[in-house]
């Protein structure tokens, strides 16, 4: 189990108020660019920011402020805008109360921004948990060179249950630079060789460089069909996203040369498509440089396959407390011929997760905190409870604990992916 510690590419755009907010978006190769990022350093939820307020009567000391919920965040650092060529925030957000809608941002006392929902969780996205991370394109002109830019969000007061909250884990400013003008880091990589295979292990070399000094770190990502910890849906993307800032679900990271690294895919799917790899270079100044990728790699893997059944009828408001919920995926191997298998899912407060079922065989009991957010890669010691065909994961009830009813594990978009490993 692991926690989180936590080439074309679609975007869907959504025209709000005169500026086009990309749902989803990433870096490209060739990319220069920095990440001025905010996160929580103390506080409950796992050091979340609580964003929302409860206004009904069963908590009247908590009261409602439709405007802002606490006072604007002033980023620590000192923003560079020399050469910058466009900026857009990345918001680590989790939905937390179902049916909490209209997130938005503002910046330096600009207008407020509509944070866009992720296009591939089904309408209305706020019946549905989630943990993912949307990115709002703002104007150059909304930032200013230097410190004591701030920031401010808010959440829609319209609520079912009077009581709207987002938890926010961090907000990234991400801010691009003219990479012909903007001395930056450099590489390229010396293995594996574009059009190429890989296997079981795949050895990663890279040469990095930078005008600005020493290279601070190298982070390996992927575009290939994988599990989604993104939370967004989209299985084939460049993957990795954050946890308080840092970088994690990646290939991996260095962080001194040589810039070496193996990548164990035991886990990676079996792929239709050809894989890239790039390289996130950072420099002692935080400039980052976006390699072009390794590409047109086929994974070949002699004595193994592994099959990602992806989970649908996916249930609105997947939280525990409120029964024995089910999702359905699909098993197209054979069963005979596995090995292994592991459940992969988001969630939040698996501290009261009550067992997990896969057609009503108990394979999982429980791990995790209480109200934190959690990464789940669950080893199963047991693949006989899989059938060709279609397969029913079912969470149990989280009880009452002493008389009174407790929180209960919430399940992240998109449900519970499971990993099938058959011995060919």
């Amino acid at each position: 189990m692991e926690r989180i510690s936590w080439p074309v590419l679609v975007v869907v755009v959504i025209l709000i108020g005169g500026f086009s907010l990309p749902v989803t978006a990433q870096p490209v190769p060739g990319d220069v660019f920095r990440e001025y990022t905010w996160y929580n350093e103390k506080g409950d939820a796992g050091y979340a920011l609580r964003v929302g307020g409860c206004y009904g009567q069963k908590y009247p000391d908590r009261g409602w402020a439709h405007d802002y919920i606490n006072a604007p965040i002033i980023l620590e650092q000192d923003v560079d805008l020399d050469y910058a060529i466009k900026v857009e925030v990345v918001i680590e957000k989790i939905l937390c109360h179902d049916n909490t809608r209209g997130l938005e941002i503002e910046i330096n006392g600009h207008e407020w921004l509509e944070v866009p929902e992720a296009p591939l969780i089904p309408y209305p996205q706020w019946d549905y948990q989630h943990h993912f991370y949307p990115i709002v394109q703002i104007p150059l002109s909304f930032l200013e060179n230097g410190s004591g830019n701030q920031f401010r969000v808010r959440v829609s007061k319209e609520h079912s249950w009077k009581w709207p909250q987002n938890l926010i884990n961090g907000v990234h400013f991400r801010i691009y630079y003219d990479p012909v003008k903007k001395p930056h880091p450099e590489g390229r990589f010396l293995s594996p060789e574009s059009n190429g295979t890989i296997g079981q292990n795949v050895d990663i070399q890279l040469e990095a460089k930078s005008p600005n000094g020493k290279i601070k770190r190298v982070d390996y990502i992927g575009f290939y069909e994988d599990v989604n910890f993104e939370g967004d849906g989209n299985y084939s993307q460049w993957h990795y996203h954050y946890l308080h800032g840092e970088l994690v679900h990646h290939i991996g990271t260095v962080t001194e040369a040589p810039f070496d690294f193996t990548w164990d895919t035991s886990w990676i799917p079996d792929q239709k498509e050809s894989l890239q790899i790039s390289a996130r270079i950072t420099d002692r100044i935080g400039l980052i440089y976006m390699t072009e990728p390794v590409s047109n790699l086929v994974l070949e893997r002699r004595d193994f396959s592994v099959e990602l059944c992806k989970p649908y009828n996916v249930p609105q408001r997947w939280v525990t407390r409120n029964g024995e919920l089910s999702e359905r995926f699909d098993v197209r191997g054979d069963v005979s011929r596995a090995v292994a298998a592991q459940l992969v899912w988001s969630s939040w407060s698996p501290g009261y997760m009550n067992g997990i079922y896969v057609n009503d065989q108990k394979v999982f009991d429980n791990e995790g905190p209480k109200y934190e957010c959690y990464a789940h890669r669950v080893n199963l010691q047991e693949v006989k409870c899989f059938k060709q065909g279609v397969n029913v994961l079912q969470t149990g009830m989280t009880g009452k604990v002493d008389g009174k009813t407790v929180h209960g594990m919430e399940v992240n978009w998109p449900g519970i992916m499971v990993l099938i490993k058959y011995q060919k």
